[in-house]
Order: structure tokens, then C-alpha cells, then sequence
């Protein structure tokens, strides 16, 4: 079974490495083709085990030959564990007939190991009168009994090791699959007669074990919160799932995980479920993204969902940390967005022959294991040795000679040793001196590459400066794909502009020039952007900024990968970033600070509401004297200031600690496995308390203050 599968796996990832250099050079940017050629390749590596038995009788090409694990005496130990002269194997390698049944249960394991009856042995030795000689000669051997120590294989080890690893994998698969339909089954229906929900034409459904919007099945589960969501936001959110049940894409992603817990130790397991998953997420942003109003609409949703705990091991969320990052880039790209959705006839004449290329794939393609044959013939009885094992011996030997009349290699010449066995254990046989110990190619080493020379400059990176003039309130727009940006406090009236221009392994240096000379800037009057999303010429290019503006500037930045800092500038800004993390000092007014995965950090020092949400980093704001949503999958909040209105704070599995000092304040707090502690005195008339849930009346009473962690403890002082 294990060789089997070992050989399915093997096929499959040479078909897919043939699928992916076919989309390579018929350039398929199609995200919908894409996803169906790596559909039909996963389908093609499911099937593979059982088209093996079909196909094994057809003419095969040889594609890849695997060398030898061991040498040949080695595999001999594993399959024949005693070889004294005193065990009945010694005994039979004397004798011609027994030694050509072992010859076909060595050289042909498929072959049934069944020992044969009395005769039966003798019957299929070679008819030659030499042989028929020898056996009639040979004395009878009584079989004799020897016992033997119990011996480990290798490869039952080998064996044993895939199988816990295999069942491991299929057991988490079976508890997410369960998680998911008891989630779904516990969840309550949705009545989809008004708003976004009237059209909406889908099986809907609203837990309270969810915090963002899961796709199961057929289905979608939204969060109890739905009811409170804008027109807009559910409307995205619907089309986005809408499309996810439209292509099945949680019935692909359970497919694709079985087939990866099946085969493992291949990485094409891995990287169609990688693969299959962002491309199915590209198309559902597609759906979304056309739903919305503007891009960071979009990409605030969802960075917010991605910063929700995730309630199931399978199911497809509409957002997680893992991917947020490589989506918001693609959301800021205005010409990836055309790429990816564009189609042309070269692109639907690659996706029809990928069934074609995993037929014939299936029907020729052979893995053959390279055995040292010339090697094997020390084992075996010399009778048994067959006229291959002495021509390869004979083609060695002429390899050898030939190695020695050359010339001898130089400094720069490297040599390859193509065998070196060890010698075979003996045991009565004839090693022929014709065998040679080992055989050498020599080949000359490529000369290595100039070393480089001083600090010199690189030619995929150039630098640009840029200062301009306004009167009034600056508004500020900042975006770019993968890089940085960083902001100080300037003087009024007044913007500089510091780019550096790099191009990724598939830009171009000659692009980089033309962005730094001509860089991605727009001003009209007090407005001025930065990095415009429909400029055709930032397409695997990324650029870093360093901006100096007044600290009253309206501000929106926003990197796809990159790290936002901002020293003072910004009244009500936006800062965003998909994997990045945040910093910022001495803003004014209210903020929003979002991340897919990265850490925030903000110290405010005015009046205003503030939302900071973060995948699964930490989020730590200081100055903080309005509303607060702060919301982190798995990092610590520590949150100061003055509630002036309601907070919100919610964490996966990170512990809580507030310093709200003598504000007053009515603290709702819960913890799934931590204790709540206070410092603050409480009214106890309105006060519960059992470690896990604290409701109070702190310092009097106020603003409404909610802390929920799942695995974490709170600390209030």
C-alpha cells in the first residue's frame, strides 16, 4: 500500500510541476483559470492510486529513475534477516533450483512468496543440461530450524511513522468537519426577507460562536452582531460569501485537506491547499470588492474579521490573519485587478489540455527505482545471475578504462563518485572479478561568479524628493503595495516627500527609473495623493515613503505588507496595513488603527473614538479619553485613559489589563479559563463575581466597559 501511494504522489507532483510550467508559459494571470487547472490536478492526484492498476499494463515512459535507498546487501539484511551458513537460506543459495525461487521473490516482490510444494521449485528452474546436472547431483538438505533474533526492518519504521502521521492529520480533519456541523446545526436560521438579505437567495444562518461570517457547506453563518452592521457591510459580506458557496469552495478546501493528510510528506499536498484557498479568496474579493463603495471599505471589513477568534478547524471565514496581508496588497492594485480577471484564448486552450496532460501523465509516466544490479549478483548463486547484471557489469568496467586514459582533471575539475557499495557479505559464492569497486565521471566546476566590489549601488532601487505647497487643512492619501510608510510632524503649509523605489524578482530597473523620476503623486489644490492605485506602472514594484506634513492634516495610509509610523500628524486618521504593524505618537482627536497580523501601539493625546483591531498581534493605547473598540485573535490589550463613552475589548486568548485610574465606569467582564481582578471599588449590590465573570458599578457607575477574553485573565486598576 505505502509503495503504492508513495508512487501516486510522485506522479502527481511531476504532472503538477508540468501544469505549472504550461500556465507559466502560456501566461495564465486568470485567477478563475487558474483555479481550474489546479482543481483538475487535484482531482488527477486523487484518482492516481486507482489508475495505477489500469494503466500498469500500458507501454510507459520512463520519466524518473529513483536511486537505490541502500546498497544491495542492505536490502538483502531487511529481507532476508539470516544469512549464517548454519540457516536454511545459506543452505538453499547452494542449491541451483531453491536459489532461482529466491532469484524471483527478490527481483519480482509483487510476486506471491508462497512457499512451493515439494518439485515445484525444480519445475521452473532453467532448462539448460548444466543446471538439470547440477540439481540432479545435489544432495537432499533436511530443513533445519534455527532461531532467530526478532529483527526492526527500516522500512517497517518508515512504514509506521507514515501511518501516525497520516492518522493524525485525518483525525483533526474529522474533529473540524465535526466542529463545523455541529456549529451549523446549533446555529439559527435567518429569515431573508428585507434589506441586503431580500435577494440574497441562500441558506443563512446566525450564531452566537462566530465572529465573523463562515461559509459551511452551502451555507453561511454570520455573527449575532449582523443585525447591527450597515446596508453596506452586509451586502459585502453576502456577496462574498455568495460566491464562495458558488464555487464550492468548502467542499474543495476539505478535498484538498485529505488529500494532504493522505500524502504529507509530498509538498504538493500543501501547496494546492495554499494555492486553491487564496485563489478561491481572490474571487470572493472580486464579488466584495464590487459590492462596496471604495477599497477601504472593503479592506477595513476585513481587517476586522480577520481580527476575530476563529471558531472552527475547517469551514472558509471570510478573513484570518494568515492571509489578510496578501489580500489588502492585491485590494491596492488596481493593475493586478485586471491581470487576474482578464481572459484570452491562450489562457482557455491551457485550462483544456491540463485534463489532457494528467491523462497521458497517468498512462505513460513510470517511476522506476534504479537497482545496482551488477551488484546484486554477489547475493545470489552465480547460476542465477542473469546475462543483464554482467552486461552492466561489463558497461562499468568500460567506464572506468575510460576514466582512467583521460586526462587528468585540473584544479578546477570536480569528480563525481556515481557508486561506491560496500563489498557483499559472502557466503560460498563467487564475487566475479569483473565487478568494479566503483566508478568516477569528471566534470569541470563552473567558474564561480566575480566577487563584488565595494558598496556599489543596486539597479532595481532609486530614491526621489518631492516638496509642495497648499493653504488650508492638508488631506492626506497614502497607499502603496509592500512598502513602508513613515510620517513626521512638518511645518504648515508645506509637504515633503522622501520615496525609495524597489522592484521585486520580476521588476524592472527600467521601471524603477521612470517611477523615480516621475513618482505616483496627484495634488489638487489642498488635497494631495500618494501611490494612486490605478497607476499601471507599480506592478511588482514597491515603494517606501518618508513624509513630513502639518499635524492637522486629515490622514489615510494605507500598505498592503508594510510598517506604519506616525510621529504627530493626523486629526482623525486611518492608518491601515495588512501584515505590518503600527506606531504611532501625539495624535489628535480620535484614530483608527487596523493590521492583519501586526502589533499596535498608539499613545493619543485629545478627545475622540478610537478602533484598533489586529489578526493576532498585541495592542497597547495610551491617552485614550472617548469610545474605544479594541479587538486582537490572540494578543494581550492593555489599554489607558478615561472611558467617556462606551469600550469594547475583546482577545482570543491574550490577557486584558486596564488603567482607567478613578473613572467611573460599568464593568462587564468574562474570561473563558482566567480570573477577573479589580482594584477599584465596586458597588456590591450590583456586583457578580465567580473568577470567571465580574459585573460591577466601579467608582459609581458610567460608561458602559466590556472585556471579553477567551483564555486570558483581566486586570482592571
Amino acid at each position: 500500500m505505502l509503495a503504492g501511494i508513495l508512487e501516486a504522489a510522485l506522479r502527481s507532483l511531476v504532472l503538477a510541476v508540468i501544469v505549472w510550467a504550461g500556465l507559466r508559459v502560456f501566461r495564465v494571470h486568470n485567477v478563475i483559470y487558474q483555479r481550474l487547472a489546479w482543481t483538475a490536478v487535484l482531482g488527477g492526484a486523487l484518482l492516481m492510486p486507482f489508475l495505477l492498476p489500469i494503466t500498469a499494463h500500458w507501454a510507459g515512459l520512463s520519466f524518473a529513475t529513483i536511486p537505490a535507498a541502500a546498497p544491495i546487501h542492505r536490502l538483502q539484511a531487511a529481507l532476508l534477516p539470516d544469512v549464517s551458513p548454519a540457516s536454511p537460506i545459506a543452505v538453499l543459495s547452494n542449491a541451483p533450483a531453491p536459489v532461482a525461487s529466491i532469484t524471483s521473490r527478490v527481483a519480482h516482490p509483487h510476486h506471491s512468496t508462497r512457499t512451493p510444494r515439494a518439485g515445484a521449485a525444480f519445475a521452473r528452474v532453467d532448462s539448460d543440461p548444466m543446471i538439470q546436472a547440477r540439481t540432479a547431483s545435489a544432495p537432499e538438505v533436511a530443513p533445519q530450524t534455527h532461531a532467530t533474533r526478532p529483527h526492526i526492518s527500516v522500512f517497517g519504521l518508515i512504514a509506521l511513522a507514515y501511518l501516525l502521521v497520516a492518522a493524525a492529520l485525518l483525525l483533526r480533519l474529522l474533529l473540524g468537519f465535526v466542529s463545523a456541523i455541529r456549529l451549523w446545526r446549533s446555529a439559527t436560521p435567518i429569515a431573508s426577507d428585507s434589506g441586503a438579505l431580500a435577494d440574497a437567495d441562500l441558506n443563512l444562518r446566525t450564531s452566537y460562536k462566530v465572529y465573523s461570517p463562515v461559509t459551511i457547506g452551502s451555507g453561511i453563518v454570520l455573527p449575532v452582531e449582523y443585525i447591527n452592521w450597515t446596508e453596506e457591510k452586509l451586502r459585502i459580506v453576502i456577496a462574498h460569501e455568495r460566491t464562495h458557496v458558488l464555487q464550492r469552495d468548502f467542499h474543495l478546501l476539505t478535498l484538498s485537506s485529505f488529500y494532504t493528510a493522505i500524502t504529507w510528506f509530498s509538498p504538493l499536498g500543501w501547496w494546492l491547499k495554499h494555492k486553491l484557498s487564496d485563489l478561491g479568496e481572490a474571487i470572493s474579493d472580486r464579488s466584495g470588492l464590487n459590492a462596496a463603495s471604495n477599497r477601504s471599505a472593503y479592506a477595513q471589513i476585513l481587517l476586522e474579521f480577520a481580527a476575530a477568534p476563529r471558531p472552527t478547524l475547517i469551514g472558509v471565514a471570510m478573513a484570518r490573519p494568515s492571509n489578510i496581508s496578501r489580500r489588502i496588497e492585491r485590494l491596492l492594485n488596481d493593475s493586478y485587478l485586471r491581470h487576474a480577471f482578464s481572459g484570452s484564448g491562450r489562457a482557455r486552450v491551457a485550462v483544456l489540455l491540463v485534463p489532457v496532460v494528467l491523462f497521458a501523465g497517468a498512462a505513460l509516466v513510470r517511476v522506476q527505482a534504479a537497482t545496482q544490479t551488477a551488484h546484486a549478483a554477489p547475493i545470489l548463486s552465480p547460476i542465477a545471475a542473469s546475462s543483464d547484471a554482467v552486461q552492466a557489469a561489463t558497461q562499468t568496467a568500460q567506464i572506468q578504462t575510460q576514466s582512467a586514459q583521460s586526462p587528468a582533471p585540473d584544479a578546477t575539475s570536480s569528480v563525481e563518485v556515481l557508486a561506491s557499495p560496500a563489498a557483499p557479505a559472502q557466503s560460498g559464492v563467487d564475487t566475479p572479478s569483473q565487478l568494479p569497486e566503483m566508478a568516477l565521471a569528471v566534470a569541470p566546476t563552473p567558474p564561480a561568479p566575480p566577487a563584488a566590489v565595494g558598496n556599489a549601488p543596486s539597479q532595481n532601487e532609486a530614491t526621489f524628493d518631492r516638496n509642495l505647497t497648499f493653504s488650508g487643512q492638508l488631506d492626506l492619501s497614502v497607499a502603496t503595495g509592500s512598502g513602508h510608510i513613515t510620517i513626521t510632524r512638518g511645518s504648515a503649509g508645506q509637504i515633503h516627500i522622501h520615496g525609495v523605489v524597489k522592484a521585486n524578482h520580476e521588476g524592472d530597473a527600467a521601471k524603477v527609473r521612470e517611477i523615480a523620476g516621475n513618482p505616483p503623486i496627484e495634488q489638487a489644490g489642498n488635497k494631495v495623493t500618494i501611490g494612486g492605485h490605478q497607476d499601471e506602472r507599480l506592478r511588482n514594484i514597491s515603494i517606501d515613503y518618508d513624509i513630513e506634513a502639518p499635524a492637522d492634516a486629515a490622514l489615510n495610509a494605507t500598505t498592503g505588507s508594510g510598517n506604519i509610523t506616525d510621529t504627530g500628524v493626523g486629526q482623525g486618521a486611518r492608518l491601515t496595513t495588512g501584515s505590518g504593524s503600527v506606531t504611532a505618537t501625539g495624535l489628535e482627536g480620535g484614530f483608527k488603527a487596523q493590521t492583519g497580523s501586526g502589533n499596535i501601539s498608539v499613545d493619543g493625546n485629545g478627545q475622540g473614538d478610537a478602533v484598533v483591531q489586529t489578526g493576532s498581534g498585541d495592542i497597547d493605547v495610551k491617552g485614550v479619553h472617548g469610545g474605544l473598540k479594541a479587538q486582537t485573535g490572540s494578543g494581550e490589550i492593555k489599554i489607558t485613559g478615561t472611558p467617556s463613552s462606551a469600550w469594547r475589548l475583546q482577545t482570543g486568548s491574550g490577557s486584558v489589563e486596564l488603567n482607567t485610574g478613578n473613572a467611573p465606569m460599568n464593568l462587564d467582564a468574562s474570561t473563558g479559563s482566567g480570573r477577573v481582578y479589580t482594584e477599584a471599588p465596586a458597588q456590591q449590590t450590583s456586583s457578580e463575581e465567580d473568577h470567571h465573570h465580574y459585573r460591577a458599578q466601579l467608582n459609581g457607575g458610567g460608561p458602559e466597559v466590556s472585556v471579553v477574553t477567551g483564555s486570558g485573565s483581566i486586570h482592571v486598576h
